[in-house]
């Protein structure tokens, strides 16, 4: 919508987070509460966002920033620097409305809303100067209700709850925040709104009463999900909230034909992606960009953060992994470690307590057990044996190791890098590797083994000798 600009109000301290992080950064589902908000709006295509500041701004303004980047959106920070109410609030941000059309007013601190719910209320607002998002609600204590014209729809004014009178108190349609209203219609009445309230400050819900004053009125629009346009003032309302967003994640990707063993027992972030036909066991956690192809089956207590599963892998219980990419028909862990760099390719294995970081593993490579591979591009079908270590730091720089395809390196093995190792050569069990390998050759390094006849009877006499001198 080209005439439209979206104010975010985000200056809150956010007394009862108990927190030193602003009150919009805490994360909800894996995302700040603020992120939530600027993503849906998004979705509305507003040729601007503005956020208003106050309490953390510099923190507030470095993460609209990175946001705005990431998301090649027009978004600023415009700065509350005295708080004296919502009306206030966005009379400090008109230089970044005065050239809209419409404004849409929301709130830094209500991340659940739709975009769907808020285009609802920018059509509706089309034949008034504004629109209000309201809720009925069995108790509406501590809210602004809303006093509407015998039409049902629109409206005469809104009072806050410490201003209302008993008879305003007992109405249930309450006032949930955002407000859709004429960029010319927020310019001129603005600067008419009067601290005539408990809190002494200016209030944007007034506009309600001067619309009505004007024979113009307002228009309500009520949500059909109140969850919709809850708050958070605490910890408590931001995990409540949590819990009815990741159940709404994970019922969509049910609705979508993804399979899990227990819906109510997965965390999947608005960001992950995935197929039909993937499967969740118990536990699992999948967090950021992580995507998880059809057939692909991640089992119970794994948590994945930015990871990519191709078609057919199948990640074993209580694996943990992050900015990896696990190739089709891939088998992993249990109890894999895969760190950021790692490439696994189809058909590879690497099994329980293995640990990767910056390694490529080629298809069909397997490392099966008890190892570490940092820094390596390991060729196809090589096999790594259970204690191998790939010696990747000299304590200043890293370096790489590199194996050919069909390298068999034996169990308790290290490679101290930088080395090579050639294509279909051996390193036989409890070696050092310090120079290259060439292909096809096996490389040892252990002392040559030796028996010593009757060693442990001898032993046996002098330890006797000892216990018997030490009693006398």
């Amino acid at each position: 919508m080209s005439g439209l600009v979206v104010v975010i109000l985000a200056a809150g301290q956010g007394k009862r987070m108990h927190s030193a992080l602003p009150k919009v950064l805490h994360p909800l589902l894996g995302t700040p509460m603020l992120g939530h908000v600027l993503n849906t709006a998004l979705q509305l295509q507003p040729k601007r966002m503005v956020v208003v500041t106050g309490h953390g701004r510099e923190a507030v303004q470095a993460y609209v920033a990175q946001w705005a980047q990431v998301n090649q959106a027009q978004a600023v920070c415009l700065e509350q620097p005295n708080p004296n109410g919502t009306g206030h609030a966005v009379l400090c941000a008109r230089e970044g409305w005065q050239d809209a059309e419409q404004v849409l007013i929301l709130y830094g601190d209500v991340p659940l809303l739709r975009w769907q719910t808020l285009d609802a209320l920018l059509a509706v607002r089309q034949k008034a100067p504004l629109a209000l998002l309201v809720a009925q609600l069995p108790d509406p204590t501590g809210y602004g209700r809303v006093a509407l014209h015998p039409d049902g729809q629109h409206m005469l004014g809104v009072v806050e709850h410490k201003d209302a009178s008993e008879a305003e108190r007992q109405l249930r349609i309450v006032n949930a925040g955002m407000m859709a209203v004429s960029a010319d219609f927020l310019a001129n009445t603005l600067t008419q709104l009067q601290p005539n309230n408990a809190q002494g400050e200016l209030y944007l819900t007034d506009l309600v009463a001067l619309a009505a004053a004007q024979g113009q009125g307002g228009v309500a629009l009520q949500v059909d999900d109140n969850m919709e346009v809850s708050g958070v003032n605490s910890r408590a309302e931001l995990a409540a909230l949590t819990t009815v967003l990741r159940n709404r994640v994970a019922l969509a990707h049910l609705h979508a034909g993804v399979g899990m063993d227990d819906a109510d027992a997965v965390w999947i972030e608005p960001t992950v992606q995935l197929a039909a036909d993937c499967s969740l066991g118990m536990d699992v956690e999948l967090r950021g960009n992580t995507q998880i192809e059809a057939g692909a089956r991640i089992d119970r207590g794994c948590v994945l953060t930015d990871v990519t599963v191709a078609a057919g892998a199948h990640v074993l219980p209580y694996t943990v992994a992050t900015e990896a990419s696990i190739g089709a028909g891939a088998h992993v862990g249990p109890f894999a470690h895969l760190r950021p760099g790692t490439v696994l390719q189809e058909r590879v294995k690497v099994g329980n307590f293995v640990e990767t970081k910056k390694a490529n593993l080629g298809p069909g490579a397997k490392a099966s057990h008890l190892s570490y591979l940092g820094d390596a591009d390991i060729g196809a079908n090589c096999n790594i044996g259970a204690g191998t270590i790939t010696c990747n730091y000299d304590g200043v720089f890293k370096y790489r190791t590199t194996l050919g395809a069909d390298v068999f390196i034996g169990s308790d093995s290290q490679l101290v890098a930088p080395v090579t190792v050639g294509q279909g050569a051996y390193v036989g069990a409890g070696s050092t590797i310090t120079q290259d390998v060439p292909a096809g050759a096996l490389a040892l390094s252990r002392t040559p083994q030796r028996a010593i006849e009757g060693w442990v009877a001898r032993k046996q006499v002098r330890d006797d000798e000892k216990r018997k001198k030490s009693k006398d």
